[in-house]
């Protein structure tokens, strides 16, 4: 059972949320209300938390004090956010504008949380691994694919899966933290230009008019979706990230539209400027954006930086930076495990008696660990791939650290634990496949032959 940490002292929002997970998420989810910003902090620090529900309208928490805290030690306060708010009293831009810096991966009006707040907890729930988990450290291809699938009802929350990859490309080190908000923007208003443009077929003109009436534009979809053709549409978001390029494919179910006539209206028409944000935002951190020539299929292709540097624990910050070349060897089996190092950028192969074993990059956030805790000699030789960044921390100046700042010891047993289950995955996989490689193997078969 995960928790849930939620800054919130409306009672009635308060139920409402608690209704919400208990009913959608039955013993799923242990939510958690505390009382105080200082009792919030204490959960956000020692709970570990890996979703957090804030509401950015509460008179009785400060939302402002809690953005500052979590921003003071980003890298220990990774969890996921989703806010809420009360659109007849705060801006929706502004929230996000004064939240753009932490895990904000969707913004929820109190009017819809009982339609959409279990739809983005699902959402989050469903594709954890993104940001919780990282990438296996014993796999060697650095290389991410997947794809999501998403309805037209779930406009509202479209934001979601935007923010799950962009938070995900900061954590593996392929995009700076402060560039995570641009591609969180871009790829949510590309998916909401899918959904109303393509799969709904609203045109601007058709937007602005309904939007004029005072209603917003999800009454608009929703009216449009009462067309089972319309409704039963989805949008396929596609992405393939490797060491060097991440690209994102973005198609609907629409009949497209006139891809280079419509870039000539943005270049002289603010009307069209104005509607055409979505594009403008993708243009702005796009390496490359691709249309296919029917204008239903967008690619989104951004070059990754080679020096990304990942923040430092605010423990830490006083501690030995090492820079690496390539080629450099950081650790060598047989030595005493006096260290741990954090790692701050880089890519860097496992060996193990002269074979590469696995692969290690700031997803894994700390090598070295094991026989630094064990006081053992190191059981492998770690060489670095590509230039790089480390903070050593010898073990006198990691209890002295932990004596500060205890909760580092919690994530720390936190990361190792998601490691061990990774690592037992792993091995129950390579079991499941070698079981049935004999299987199909069966020497009776007449054609298989032995070599």
């Amino acid at each position: 059972m995960e928790y849930i940490v939620a800054s919130c002292s409306d009672k009635i929002i308060t139920e409402r949320i608690r209704k919400v997970v208990e009913e959608d998420f039955h013993n799923e989810f242990l939510l958690q209300f505390p009382s105080s910003e200082k009792a919030i902090l204490e959960r956000l620090n020692f709970e570990l938390p890996e979703l957090v529900i804030i509401n950015f309208s509460d008179e009785g928490l400060s939302s402002e004090y809690l953005r500052d805290q979590i921003l003071q030690d980003s890298w220990l306060h990774n969890f996921g956010i989703v806010g809420l708010y009360d659109r007849k009293s705060d801006k929706e831009e502004a929230i996000l504008e004064a939240n753009k810096d932490i895990n904000l991966l969707t913004l929820i009006d109190f009017s819809r949380i009982e339609s959409h707040l279990g739809k983005s907890l699902r959402i989050i729930n469903t594709n954890r691994q993104l940001i919780f988990q990282g990438f296996l450290a014993d796999k060697l291809v650095n290389r991410m694919t997947g794809s999501f699938q998403i309805d037209n009802h779930d406009y509202l929350v479209s934001p979601v899966y935007g923010g799950l990859l962009a938070i995900s490309l900061v954590r593996m080190g392929k995009i700076p933290a402060e560039d995570r908000h641009g591609v969180q923007m871009a790829l949510s208003e590309l998916i909401l230009n899918s959904i109303e443009h393509g799969n709904c077929g609203i045109s601007y003109s058709e937007k602005s008019d309904w939007m004029a009436t005072g209603e917003s534009i999800y009454e608009l979809i929703a009216e449009r979706c009462k067309e089972p053709k319309i409704a039963s549409r989805k949008v396929t978001l596609n992405w393939d990230i490797d060491d060097e390029l991440c690209k994102f494919t973005i198609r609907d179910e629409g009949v497209g539209f006139d891809v280079l006539s419509f870039r000539e209206k943005l270049k002289s028409d603010a009307r069209d400027r104005l509607h055409g944000r979505g594009i403008i935002m993708a243009q702005m951190v796009a390496s490359k954006l691709l249309y296919n020539k029917t204008g239903n299929q967008v690619s989104l292709q951004i070059k990754l930086h080679k020096d990304v540097e990942n923040a430092a624990p605010a423990g830490f910050s006083d501690e030995e930076v090492i820079r690496v070349k390539a080629g450099d060897t950081l650790m060598r089996s047989g030595e005493f495990g006096d260290c741990i190092y954090y790692i701050s950028s880089g890519k860097y192969t496992v060996y193990h008696r002269g074979n590469p074993v696995g692969r290690i990059t700031p997803a894994d956030i700390f090598m070295g660990e094991m026989a630094f805790l064990l006081n053992n000699a190191r059981s492998a030789t770690v060489v670095a791939d590509t230039p790089g960044q480390v903070i050593k921390i010898p073990r006198k100046s990691f209890i002295e650290v932990v004596k500060n700042y205890p909760q580092y010891s919690i994530f720390l047993s936190k990361i190792l634990a998601q490691k061990l289950v990774r690592s037992n995955e792993s091995v129950a996989a390579e079991h499941t496949a070698s079981q049935s490689l004999h299987s199909d193997c069966d020497d009776t078969d007449p054609d298989v032959l032995e070599v």
